[in-house]
């Protein structure tokens, strides 16, 4: 493909610049017309997935819908419905143009979404509403859902406001969210209120820390003591248990916590494990940065409705050290087989490539030295385990937490990446100025906007089952 630079200098500007999606997304239509990417997208055929494949089961469906043959089209759902069909699922495939990937896959996509619909709105004397509902349960359950994991990262976690609220105004935000240490608040705080007041709760002048400092404080940008994040949590977050949190909302909120002894397990809480934990206790573990803010003992709420502690024996720290982003549990817990990642832990960004975007030769063999300092780095510490747990207990702790931080997978099916991996750690825990927590949460809905249309095709169908389920009130 040729094109002349200038041009597409200038529409990369225009979308650095757009101030909503829908601007973006206008200017980078333009972008994939000027380049030749739309012929790209309109060419079925790449080795990158099996589009005979795609285009047969299209039509075998199509087919079957525009017949009316209702029973057959059930039998050609149950036969094969999952999001990576032929490989269409693969990030590759969304790393070319701007807006989506090839048209047939969208096709596809839209086609099986249409033909749930069409079954769903079908009259009992076709089909009964009960086989109807065992279907549905059934394809639910096997296809899977899709979950959001928000990292730690102290400060830099502002950056995943920018990533929830671009989500939730293009309805794309799963109901299944996981926060990790600063990650927990950004979670919490769009599964602790409605729809109606969350765009106002996400707004930077609300979300300022720097109301609960003292002017000394916020002129050294000293890191907050656990009393001004304790404050600043009751501001931000009401004081609900994650099950009230749940009947509120309806997201399914998660916040991992780290024990602080290496032989405690590390937990994850949401309205299912620890049901009556409140919320801002939960928060407070999870951000306990491990020799910078105390552990903390859990608090829940008994049956009178009394806070009383939970656990009251075991102490958590820190969640982002075992299990920043809990991928296996909420896949026991929820059936989630689909995840979308939005990572601002330094730790992780310094040796994470974003695996959904294309590198050159230099940037891939550095990616590959880094890796390999990674592995090399987990296997002495892993081998040193031992000796210093004999010799110096807090080293022991510091060598266990680095080795768990090190070893966890950071990457998802859709990876969200702050765009900078390099960060002072003096700063990664002072309050932010205002103008710098925009600069974050404007970079987090640009990452978004970049991956907003492979969200969107590929969890269309996981939300078109959960929407039919909810209507009818099946869901869990």
């Amino acid at each position: 493909m040729f094109w002349h630079k200038s041009p597409v200098k200038g529409l990369q500007s225009k979308m650095e610049a757009a101030e909503s999606y829908q601007q973006w997304a206008e200017h980078a239509a333009v972008y994939d017309w000027e380049t030749g990417l739309d012929d790209w997208r309109s060419t079925e055929p790449s080795s990158q997935y099996d589009y005979r494949s795609v285009r047969k089961r299209f039509e075998l469906l199509r087919g079957l819908r525009y017949r009316h043959d209702y029973p057959g089209l059930m039998f050609a759902l149950n036969e094969g419905i999952h999001g990576n069909l032929a490989g269409m699922g693969k990030a590759a495939l969304y790393s070319q143009a701007k807006l989506g990937t090839k048209h047939l896959i969208h096709q596809y996509t839209e086609e099986v979404c249409q033909a749930l619909r069409t079954i769903d709105e079908l009259d009992d004397s076709v089909i009964p509403l009960a086989e109807r509902k065992d279907f549905f349960l059934r394809t639910s359950h096997c296809f899977g859902r899709s979950a959001l994991m928000l990292s730690g990262g102290a400060v830099l976690g502002f950056f995943h406001i920018g990533v929830l609220k671009a989500l939730f105004q293009e309805n794309l935000l799963p109901s299944i969210i996981s926060g990790s240490s600063a990650g927990s608040i950004m979670a919490a705080i769009v599964a602790t209120h409605t729809d109606d007041k969350l765009l106002e709760q996400m707004r930077p002048e609300h979300l300022e820390i720097v109301e609960a400092l003292e002017p000394e404080a916020l002129q050294r940008r000293n890191p907050p003591d656990a009393k001004v994040l304790r404050q600043y949590l009751e501001r931000v977050i009401p004081d609900l248990t994650f099950e009230e949190a749940y009947r509120l909302t309806g997201r399914k909120l998660n916040i991992t916590v780290t024990g602080l002894l290496p032989r405690q397990a590390p937990r994850l809480l949401n309205a299912i494990t620890a049901p009556n934990v409140l919320i801002r206790s939960a928060i407070l573990a999870s951000c306990a940065l491990y020799g910078i803010y105390p552990p903390v003992t859990l608090q829940a709420k008994n049956a009178a409705g009394e806070q009383v502690p939970y656990l009251p024996e075991l102490q958590w720290i820190d969640g982002s050290f075992i299990d920043d982003l809990p991928a296996k549990r909420l896949g026991r817990l929820y059936g989630v087989n689909h995840f979308i990642s939005s990572l601002t832990n330094p730790a992780a960004l310094f040796f994470t490539p974003d695996p959904d975007t294309r590198h050159g030769l230099l940037q891939s063999a550095l990616n590959y030295q880094v890796k390999l300092s990674k592995n090399v780095a987990t296997h002495l510490l892993k081998l040193s385990r031992d000796h210093l747990r004999l010799r110096n207990p807090t080293l022991s702790r510091w060598q266990h937490l680095g080795y768990n931080v090190l070893a966890q997978d950071y990457t998802a099916d859709i990876n969200i990446f702050l765009g900078k991996r390099w960060h002072s750690p003096l700063k990664l825990l002072s309050p932010l100025p205002l103008a710098e927590m925009e600069q974050l949460i404007r970079e987090g809905e640009q990452a978004t906007w970049e991956r907003m249309e492979m969200i969107r095709n590929c969890t269309a169908i996981s939300r078109t089952l959960d929407r039919i389920l909810m209507d009818h009130g099946w869901a869990d």
